[in-house]
């Protein structure tokens, strides 16, 4: 049986057409900033995956699509989207797609878009039935999901139906896009006309200059230098992306309490939304059978040894359980976008030390955050509060933001996984890098010195052909060494074509 009445209710563009955006809860929650994300230039015949964490925007970027098609003059009875999650089994989602199909038959062109696929065990056959009919050769379907792993799995399972070259990850924004997009809201709220100004001229100044690797130290230093006269304002916004990472309803949530409200500053970021966060995280976990004691013991582990490196076997003292379980919870978390596992290079076989000591971050400051605050139980803005003013622990965040934002400017889901071009280094000497990123067969060495004063000269290493240095407010350029100050070095790192 079909609900129409629950399809239609998803579907509020049949009734409204594009006036639904005025009343559609998560294109409404998408203020005061509307953080926009690369669009897809969707192709007839072809299915396309979205893979990204949980509270991320997945919702709110499909919503923001099928107003665009509304708008181009797609018929809004052409355009279906469903939540996964509110269905209970296949047939019911195979129903809501039979009626779908029978009613846009005489269609040219139609769109699918399905919002956390994974919540329903094998979709992809769905899937394949759709494309062995032909019927996604007069239609666009879209799907997106939180599990990596389940996504992944499934969508090899459709080899030949138009997923190639079609999946997409939608991560926590990068701090470029955070300052890009954060601007023109944040000048209205400043007194000094001075200060807006200053950031008009740097919003200019910086959609002009980037970084991409790969690119030569002359390219970098020359970006570099085009930014550093307004390294007050981007420090500014550093500090704010420090509290809210790069999660747009963190980000709001806090933008409209501290900026538009104007609240007591105990209240800038309220309690729920990291509770939201986390109940996700475990919700996810327990679907996968984990157990949250388990998962808890893990991310305090995990947070005790920040930014050191240790083996699987340590941390599966830690939590006292097999290094097997240690593995397995942490690939089901990386899988979840909400860690990742760096690991050591080896220079000799030139391949990573896949069991040799490994680090082990999380992808964004707001996760932490909420992990932090769920383990010691205080309110999430003590926590952040907390972690900020310790200026070891805050390097350390730094280094892992880093990273993170290293893996967006390359990764490619499918066909360039993080482990074939970023790690880290040590040696039997004790000497280490931070950070190892490879390009165009060479590799550049970063080294994260988030402090007021710091020591550079030592550094080289035999092995690298260029280091970079990012420090807390110093820039320098000597031979193949560049210090750049770390906020200024994000604020000019870019995200891959297919991080959206």
């Amino acid at each position: 049986m079909v609900k129409i009445n629950e399809i239609a209710a998803q579907n509020p563009w049949w009734k409204y057409g594009i006036e639904f955006a005025r009343y559609d809860k998560h294109l409404k929650e998408a203020e005061p900033v509307f953080f926009k994300r690369q669009q897809i230039s969707f192709e007839k015949g072809k299915i396309y995956i979205i893979r990204g964490p949980r509270q991320v925007g997945k919702t709110t970027y499909l919503k923001r699509s099928i107003k665009e098609l509304i708008e181009k003059g797609i018929p809004t009875t052409h355009v279906l989207y469903l939540s996964i999650d509110t269905f209970t089994s296949r047939r019911e989602l195979k129903n809501a797609l039979a009626y779908f199909l029978e009613s846009t038959r005489e269609a040219p062109l139609f769109y699918i878009f399905l919002d956390e696929i994974t919540s329903l065990e094998d979709w992809n056959l769905e899937f394949k039935n759709l494309a062995d009919q032909g019927t996604i050769e007069r239609g666009v379907i879209v799907a997106t999901g939180s599990s990596s792993v389940k996504l992944k799995e499934k969508a090899e399972l459709l080899p030949g139906r138009g997923l190639e070259g079609n999946e997409y990850l939608i991560k926590p924004l990068c701090f470029r896009e955070f300052l890009l997009q954060s601007i023109d809201y944040l000048s209205q709220f400043s007194p000094e006309d001075e200060f807006k100004i200053a950031l008009k001229q740097m919003k200019e100044r910086l959609i002009s200059s980037r970084i991409y690797f790969p690119c030569t130290c002359d390219e970098m230093w020359e970006n570099v230098q085009r930014l550093l006269p307004f390294k007050n304002e981007i420090s500014y916004l550093f500090r704010l992306y420090l509290v809210t990472g790069g999660f747009p309803g963190v980000i709001n949530h806090y933008f409209l309490n501290r900026y538009t409200h104007r609240k007591d500053v105990k209240d800038l970021i309220e309690p729920s939304v990291s509770e939201i966060f986390v109940r996700d995280v475990l919700g996810d976990m327990a679907r996968l059978q984990k157990q949250e004691s388990i998962t808890r013991q893990l991310f305090k582990a995990i947070i005790e040894r920040y930014g050191s490196r240790y083996s699987f076997t340590a941390i599966s003292k830690d939590i006292e359980r097999t290094h097997i379980t240690a593995i397995d919870y942490l690939e089901h978390l990386e899988d979840s976008f909400i860690c990742f596992v760096l690991y050591a290079y080896d220079f000799n076989k030139k391949t990573p030390k896949w069991k040799g000591n490994k680090k082990v971050y999380f992808f964004d400051p707001f996760i932490l955050h909420s992990i932090k605050s769920y383990l010691i139980g205080n309110d999430i803005w003590a926590t952040i509060t907390e972690t900020l003013q310790d200026e070891e622990f805050q390097g350390k965040l730094i280094e892992g933001m880093v990273i993170s934002h290293l893996i967006m400017q390359r990764e490619i889901p499918f066909l360039k996984a993080p482990q074939t071009f970023v790690w880290f280094y040590y040696d039997k000497s004790g000497r280490e890098i931070d950070v190892v990123f490879k390009e165009n067969g060479g590799y550049w060495a970063l080294e994260v010195k988030y402090r007021r004063s710091i020591e550079y000269r030592k550094l080289k290493i035999a092995i690298f052909d260029k280091y970079i240095v990012l420090s807390r407010d110093e820039a320098d350029r000597a031979d193949n060494i560049i210090v750049i100050p770390v906020d200024i070095f994000l604020s000019l790192l870019s995200t891959s074509e297919r991080n959206l």
